[in-house]
């Protein structure tokens, strides 16, 4: 019986940066995402396992520009919030 997907499975948070890593990943028939990732497939011309591994390394420069837009934020409004003396 195939796995529910969502079912409950132990967070993993260490890795052993010196094994090799698979994750799967479905995408039913469908799926907004499999769409996206038949088309990315297609108008890419690569393999669905690098198409993957792109969206990973976006989804990562995404996340560390939005983090150093809100320490900017968080230290300009610090700055602002800070008596002027003189």
């Amino acid at each position: 019986m195939p796995g529910v997907q969502g079912s409950p499975h132990p967070k993993t948070t260490h890795f052993n940066g010196g094994q090799d890593m698979r994750a799967t990943v479905v995408l039913k028939p469908g799926q907004a995402a499999r769409v996206h990732y038949e088309e990315l497939v297609q108008e890419m011309g690569v393999s669905g396992a690098e198409v993957l591994r792109e969206a990973l390394a976006e989804l990562h420069r995404k996340r560390i520009r939005s983090q150093k837009r809100q320490q900017q934020a968080s230290d300009a409004a610090l700055q602002n919030e800070l008596p002027m003396t003189g």
